[in-house]
């Protein structure tokens, strides 16, 4: 079985399906004991400002943000440096357990033995 999940999503609220996709997958992956990586990249790097992900609402879903707190609290979540520079998100205003990483650290995470990469 896998060891580890590395999730890169790509969407925010132009595609709140796909962040529900990742955060179910995220969050039952933890619940099944594999370590979770949440990648934000593209779009997605908007979620990591703070008050975003409990606007979004998903029907037939768990709440997000219940999902998202799961992955925060027993994953890791990072947020694309580049992305964020050209949306003008400053690194200091992501919200608690989120980490600004570059493309060294995702190749890095990749790279390992028993990773997966599933992306949103």
């Amino acid at each position: 079985m896998a060891r580890r999940f590395v999730l890169r999503l790509t969407h925010a609220v132009d595609d709140v399906e796909r962040i529900g996709v990742a955060l179910t997958v995220g969050s039952t992956a933890i619940a099944s004991g594999i370590d979770v990586e949440l990648w934000l990249v593209h779009d997605a790097v908007s979620l990591g400002e703070p008050g975003l992900i409990e606007t979004l609402r998903l029907e037939h879903s768990p709440p997000l943000a219940e999902l998202w707190e799961t992955i925060v609290s027993a994953g890791r979540v990072y947020a694309c440096s580049q992305c964020l520079l050209r949306r003008g998100i400053g690194a200091e205003t992501l919200r608690p357990g989120v980490t600004q990483a570059g493309a060294a650290a995702l190749v890095a995470s990749l790279a390992e033995e028993g990773a997966v990469a599933l992306e949103f």
